[in-house]
């Protein structure tokens, strides 16, 4: 006999659960053809198998109790599930192969069993036989947007960005305008495959591509952008850099060096300087105060570049900012002044090194790497610069 103490909590509950989705079902069934109908005792014989552990005896009850009647099939979509959630993926499978392999098998359960069993391949890892269910879903249901969400996440899994592009834009053209995200990523994929393998081309017309079905793609307007950069368009580079400050500025402090450059290569200093002020006005947090004094020091004098420190640090106390003007003050200073100033920045430093330069917008990870594709959470485009100047 089984100390019902040692049993875990979702085995307890689910003969609660198969229960109640059978006499739902039965409710249901009631309600349309107005009679009612008693509970088999097979049923009981199952739930007790369950409660005992006796997994497969209890299967082998529902899968010929099914047979006879498939307004049972639900309880048995809620048990592969709760076996699926609790990592026991081939008892999950043997309900749905079980259910899949009988000849009653009514066509309208025909595509939700190979979705659950789908699923159990993906639970598994054997993404190529889930990828054979979640296409012969489509054969019985071409507009399966289920079928084709996971399709996309498989053939990401695998890095078939072709494919996955594919299957992404025909739930675009039936109005799934949230795969513009993905479809977008994977351009960009294509794009940094071509550029390693010096298709200028093909880099071009997929980040193109990227910025097509998602305008705010930091991503792609960031590859354009250095793609001119290297055809040395730079007045066309400016233009791409200029937009991801204007389409999310928390992408801007990465991108600084390069649109200064860009500024440097055509020779228009003052316009660099006015463009980097208002920036400043508008978004008084982003780390740029350092590239900033750089600037006013390579165009105007070492003089301006510490006056302009002292005034923002007054108004915003930072510990970029003051990292800067020690610096700055460092090469200023008497030997008496330079110990001070040196423990200082050396503090500084330390302060800074603690910060991650990277972090997930949706589940929090963080790295000193940037990411387009979140290692802990798997979504695109969440991981962003966390370089914002604090007091």
């Amino acid at each position: 006999m089984t100390d019902l103490s040692e049993l875990p909590t979702w085995l307890l509950l689910t003969p609660i659960i198969l229960l109640t989705l059978f006499l739902f079902s039965r409710r249901r069934c009631s309600n349309n053809k107005n009679k009612s109908r008693k509970l088999p005792s097979e049923y009981f014989t199952g739930l007790n198998f369950l409660l005992n552990d006796e997994h497969d005896k209890a299967l082998d009850i529902f899968l010929k109790l099914v047979e006879t009647d498939w307004d049972l099939v639900d309880t048995h979509f809620a048990l592969g599930k709760i076996f699926r959630k609790n990592g026991e993926i081939d008892k999950a499978i043997k309900i749905h192969q079980g259910l899949i392999a009988r000849p009653s098998l009514p066509d309208e359960y025909r595509s939700k069993v190979l979705l659950e069993l789908g699923y159990d391949y993906l639970a598994a890892g054997w993404f190529d036989r889930a990828e054979g269910l979640f296409k012969e879903v489509l054969i019985h249901d071409r507009k399966s947007e289920e079928a084709k969400r996971n399709l996309i996440l498989i053939f990401q899994q695998e890095k078939d960005w072709r494919k996955a592009i594919d299957v992404g834009i025909d739930l675009y053209s039936e109005g799934k305008s949230d795969v513009g995200v993905l479809i977008s990523q994977y351009y960009c994929e294509l794009a940094d495959i071509a550029k390693t393998k010096g298709d200028i081309s093909q880099l071009a017309y997929n980040a193109d591509q990227a910025l097509h079905y998602d305008k705010g793609s930091i991503r792609a307007l960031i590859l354009l952008a250095r793609h001119e950069m290297d055809k040395k368009n730079y007045k066309q580079a400016v233009y791409y850099f200029e937009q991801v400050e204007k389409r999310d500025a928390e992408f801007f402090p990465i991108i600084l060096d390069q649109l200064i450059e860009c500024y440097h290569r055509l020779g228009d200093s003052d316009k660099l300087l006015v463009y980097l002020a208002d920036v400043e006005l508008r978004h008084q947090t982003l780390a740029m105060i350092e590239k900033h004094a750089m600037v006013i020091e390579r165009y105007q004098s070492k003089e301006s570049a510490i006056e302009y420190l002292t005034d923002r640090i007054r108004k915003y106390p930072n510990v970029r900012g003051l990292h800067s003007l020690i610096q700055y003050k460092t090469n200023q200073a008497n030997v008496a002044e330079l110990t001070l100033l040196l423990d200082l920045k050396s503090a500084l430093v330390k302060m800074q090194k603690d910060d991650s330069d990277y972090k997930c917008q949706h589940c929090g990870f963080q790295s000193n790497t940037l990411y387009w594709l979140c290692p802990s959470c798997q979504s695109w485009a969440e991981v962003k610069p966390t370089m914002i100047e604090a007091a």
